[in-house]
């Protein structure tokens, strides 16, 4: 078996690791940032993973460790998290965003994907 990562397939709507579904349930985006944060930081999201390149059918996903997410919330994510459904890059520091979906895994925990765009 090649191995594939984590990954979400676009058709079914669900995180992979390899060919285990690991989530299949998205939340809607109906928090701020501020619960965001607060998210991240009182343990309710445990898994951080990040999209670089994605295809129409496939949304290839890094996992990044949760201690660096923290660590580097104020200086790296808060400014440059987009909660709406477009976002001029002109508008956060250094050019790029991220756009966010929390999905709940098949064991419980949330987990926070950030689609970067630059």
């Amino acid at each position: 078996m090649i191995k594939k990562g984590y990954f979400i397939d676009k058709e079914k709507n669900q995180i992979y690791n390899n060919e285990v579904v690991v989530a299949s349930k998205i939340y809607s985006n109906n928090f701020t940032l501020q619960e965001l944060g607060q998210m991240i930081f009182n343990g309710e999201v445990e898994e951080v993973f990040i999209c670089n390149y994605q295809t129409e059918r496939k949304s290839t996903l890094e996992c990044l460790l949760i201690h660096d997410v923290k660590s580097e919330w104020d200086t790296k994510y808060k400014n440059n998290i987009c909660l709406d459904d477009e976002a001029y890059l002109n508008d956060f520091p250094n050019g790029y965003c991220f756009f966010v979906e929390l999905w709940e895994s098949e064991k419980g925990p949330t987990i926070l994907v950030l689609f970067q765009y630059h």
